[in-house]
């Protein structure tokens, strides 16, 4: 937790537990005051000129040692009410240590994951209630922590998996033509080609694998700025019709002619790119591709930027659509048959750029439609029109 959080918090309960030892204290005291009064009153009443016959009969009628000896008894007295007083006192102090003993022995626990619930005394339930919140954000940190370890573990293997084919062919063909100079210039001609396209295939490859460790970290600054998202996403969709002829699909635009909207543009448009590209690879030939773009409000009344993107073609199984962000998922077999030979990065890649927009993806497939859906705040926006 942050400490301009936790400081007000910690002055606070140093404080109430301070008042209440001093209360626990000042009512110990007043207590033992009174009982000690009455029996000193009790004393004086009964037992003063009893114990002053005795020594003055003890002492052969001496009156100056029946007096002495009634002063001391006096002393006595009250020795007898300050050894008490510190006694009392002694104890407040030690309760305070206790506190502070089971306060250190609570956080000492938290650090070490020994328990679920810090065990504080009652003046200190605010105390115990923040330790427990420091607990769950340190056991949540933890398992981020973990998760975000074994990210890179996969990272690591997915990057060697993936980087072996394309790597392999290239030093195959390469190989056929430095121990082959012979080959017929149209056979050489093809093995350049095929080398230079597993080339391209491996650094596509690498730059996907930058961009999702780059996204991540979730460090990355957004910069926003109002622009016309209906001239954004045409522009989108104009870098990715080479790649719509060869699949031998269409794209259609639903929505308005100009909609102002506020985000990151570069950042969204990889995200919408990856988006497209997906709905493309994996579209029905001869079919097309609708694209909507609009702005809607919720019943917040926070205005969102929604773009869908819709394709016909083999619907996602259920038991896969809820994996269909994560990263290196290469869908089920109906969809994967269709022969992408992607990285499984891009939507993973899309879904990190959306929600550092505080927005949302999510993914729908049913009677042959898949729906991609795009949702990025428009705060900022508002805000800009308002002044």
């Amino acid at each position: 937790m942050d400490n301009d959080v936790l400081d007000p918090i910690r002055k606070q309960q140093t404080a109430k537990l301070s008042r209440s030892i001093l209360w626990r204290t000042l009512i110990a005291v007043c207590s033992f005051s009174a009982i000690y009064v009455a029996l000193v009153c009790i004393y004086m009443s009964f037992f003063s000129s009893i114990i002053w016959r005795i020594a003055y009969a003890i002492s052969g009628n001496v009156y100056i040692v029946a007096e002495f000896i009634q002063v001391v008894c006096y002393v006595l007295l009250a020795v007898g009410y300050v050894v008490g007083i510190a006694i009392i006192i002694r104890g407040g102090i030690n309760h305070a240590l206790s506190c502070f003993d089971l306060l250190l022995g609570s956080v000492i626990e938290i650090v070490s994951h020994d328990q679920t619930q810090p065990a504080l005394p009652k003046e200190m339930e605010e105390t115990a209630a923040v330790l427990s919140m420091v607990k769950a954000e340190a056991d949540h940190n933890a398992r981020v922590a973990q998760a975000a370890e074994q990210r890179k573990d996969e990272l690591v293997i997915y990057l060697a998996h993936d980087l072996k084919t394309p790597l392999t062919s290239i030093i195959g063909y390469l190989t056929l033509l430095e121990e082959s100079p012979d080959l017929p210039c149209e056979v050489r001609a093809r093995y350049v080609g095929i080398t230079l396209e597993k080339a391209y295939r491996l650094e596509s490859l690498l730059s996907e694998f930058f961009e999702i460790t780059r996204y991540n970290i979730q460090t990355i600054p957004l910069s926003r700025s109002v622009f016309d998202g209906v001239l954004f996403v045409n522009q989108v969709l104009d870098g990715l019709y080479p790649l719509a002829e060869e699949n031998d699909v269409e794209f259609c635009y639903v929505g308005p002619d100009e909609l102002q909207v506020s985000a990151d543009a570069s950042q969204v448009a990889r995200a919408l790119n990856n988006v497209v590209k997906n709905a493309v690879i994996y579209a029905q030939a001869q079919s097309e591709i609708v694209i909507t773009t609009s702005c809607v409000l919720d019943e917040n009344n926070i205005t969102w930027w929604q773009m869908t993107v819709q394709n016909q073609g083999h619907e996602i199984a259920p038991e896969h659509i809820e994996h269909i962000f994560e990263r290196f998922y290469r869908g089920d077999e109906a969809r994967s048959s269709v022969g992408s030979s992607g990285s499984g990065l891009g939507l993973a890649i899309a879904k990190e750029i959306v929600q550092a927009h505080g927005g949302d993806i999510c993914a729908a497939s049913e009677a042959g439609l898949t729906t991609f859906t795009l949702w990025i705040p428009q705060e900022v926006l508002k805000d800009s029109q308002a002044h």
